[in-house]
């Protein structure tokens, strides 16, 4: 498939730590401001627990662990992205440090990330700043249970 250079994607903008991350928008259910989170027993150290969503469990996810960064506890100013796949079949809590905005990029300032990391799909330059587009597919297999690995890898 051919992608004209001129297609302009949607991308919700954030930060952790000193890194500037990003999720195609239409990823993002909605950004939500802290609740309380229940603690999970036995869980992996990155998932902080589940909230109450509307009547919804929602398993919460410290991006700042799944990277590999030191936890920075949340408090009642964190805000969190509400996340879901791309054929919503899942839906995730993403904490993050900052959320940016959303921003609109055409396809040449997007570059597919090789050998980065597992959890970084695409590469995208706006300005003078480098975003790393998070692989939610590939969180979500290994953080959540009921979602199966993609068989387009």
């Amino acid at each position: 498939m051919s992608v004209n250079s001129n297609t302009r994607q949607a991308i919700l903008t954030f930060r952790l730590a000193d890194q500037y991350y990003a999720l195609p928008i239409e990823n993002v259910l909605e950004v939500v401001a802290m609740m309380t989170i229940s603690k999970i027993p036995n869980a992996p150290d990155a998932i902080i627990g589940m909230v109450n969503r509307h009547g919804e469990a929602l398993a919460m996810l410290d991006l700042r662990l799944v990277f590999g960064l030191y936890a920075s506890p949340p408090d009642v100013s964190t805000l969190f992205i509400v996340a879901q796949g791309e054929t919503e079949t899942y839906r995730l809590g993403l904490l993050v440090d900052e959320i940016l905005q959303v921003r609109y990029v055409v396809s040449v300032d997007i570059q597919v990330a090789k050998g980065i990391g597992q959890y970084i799909s695409n590469i995208i330059h706006i300005d003078d700043t480098l975003y790393q587009q998070v692989n939610l597919h590939a969180i979500a297999t290994d953080y959540l249970d009921n979602v199966q690995p993609s068989t387009d890898m």
